[in-house]
């Protein structure tokens, strides 16, 4: 184990260091001009919308599903409901917080000099 450690830190100190091309640069679409720029913003936010209208949609027909089979005594359907709301309602917080679940993930990224 020890000499394949000591062949990887002799091989990488014998490696000359490439400077990073990409060093500076950060992705803007701006380039693209500010009609484009509008026209991405709108689609994203018609889709985003679209998405959290849909995942509403599906987490109150699991709780409608889970109610019923409830008030049924339906014990197989009752576990359908609930294990469907619970995703559900997971997915709606992960695409409510898109937003900030992806700024998080580029200033991690950031930070680590990507």
């Amino acid at each position: 184990m020890f000499s394949t450690i000591s062949n990887e830190i002799i091989i990488r100190t014998a490696v000359p260091t490439i400077d990073n091309p990409l060093d500076g640069v950060t992705p803007s679409i701006s380039v693209f001009g500010v009609k484009f720029e509008g026209a991405v913003q709108l689609i994203l936010g018609g889709l985003w919308a679209l998405a959290l209208l849909i995942l509403a949609g599906y987490f109150i027909w699991n709780l409608m599903k889970w109610g019923i089979a409830r008030n049924r005594g339906h014990s197989d359907d009752i576990e359908e409901g609930a294990a469907g709301a619970k995703k559900t309602g997971m997915a709606f917080g992960a695409a409510a917080g898109a937003s900030v679940i992806l700024g998080g993930i580029l200033a991690l990224a950031t930070a680590a000099g990507a």
